[in-house]
């Protein structure tokens, strides 16, 4: 009787860490982009932990909007550059939009009242500097407005923008036509 409760529970012990192990989808030293509401942070993995990761981000790295001490295997991807994107719509029966780094884009907040007392939207002009192979850019600031540099430090900094973003429907919409 002990011998099959222990031979059980070594088979039920075996199954939890074989599902554990499958969860792991990055190793520690592996370059990734962490998700926090489609704006990305390039960061380094640490350490595997209970159901994620403990990611290093750089200094330079911010604003990081959510918690950056554990992040969740879900919100945890691959980071590779690539010097353009397709953004398909509609499975192919809509043509593709294509964005290339160098390129200028159009960023359109709407204002934080704690920092901007304008109740317009904030179009923000940034040129991509990298794009990442899941469809986020990296854009450097070049409006020289106040309150659109303002705005674009506190929400994407030195981040990755998803291009699916709400931010930046207006400039989907301007290269779809």
């Amino acid at each position: 009787m002990r011998r099959n409760y222990i031979f059980y529970l070594g088979c039920f012990l075996t199954v939890l860490s074989l599902r554990a192990v499958g969860a792991y989808k990055h190793e520690p030293g592996e370059v990734v982009l962490t998700n926090c509401r489609q704006i990305y942070t390039k960061g380094i993995i640490k350490a595997k932990v209970d159901d994620g990761y403990t990611v290093h981000f750089p200094k330079a790295s911010g604003p990081i909007n959510c918690p950056p001490f554990r992040w969740h295997a879900d919100f945890v991807i691959p980071f590779q550059s690539v010097p353009e994107y397709r953004l398909q719509f509609y499975g192919g029966l809509k043509r593709d939009i294509v964005f290339r780094t160098g390129e200028t884009v159009l960023l359109r907040f709407d204002p934080d009242k704690r920092i901007v007392k304008s109740k317009a939207a904030i179009d923000i002009e940034a040129e991509i500097t990298d794009i990442s192979s899941n469809g986020a850019i990296a854009v450097k600031l070049l409006s020289k407005d106040p309150d659109a540099g303002a705005t674009f430090w506190q929400w994407v900094g030195n981040n990755y923008i998803d291009l699916r973003h709400k931010a930046l429907e207006a400039e989907r919409e301007k290269r779809s036509q």
